[in-house]
């Protein structure tokens, strides 16, 4: 095994850079990975996750102006 040659200091510096490389290729793995799980637990193509999710906003909306419409009504 060859050992690296630097300056004290600069052996400090060369670890912490390399722990940030692997940390950053860690999370990117990790990233991938659960960006694949939560697309495969999410079901259906993009226009029918679309669809349900502006079904969703729009029962909410909906909900939202009957509570309006009741604190209104109270005044």
């Amino acid at each position: 095994m060859i050992l690296l040659q630097l300056v004290d200091g600069f052996e400090l510096l060369f670890i912490v850079l390399m722990l940030v490389v692997y940390a950053a290729i860690l999370f990117g793995v990790l990233g991938g990975l659960g960006y694949l799980i939560l697309r495969v637990r999410s079901g259906g193509s993009v226009d029918e996750r679309l669809d349900r999710m502006e079904r969703k906003i729009g029962r909410l909306e909906a909900h939202v102006e009957h509570l309006q419409d009741e604190r209104d009504e109270q005044r």
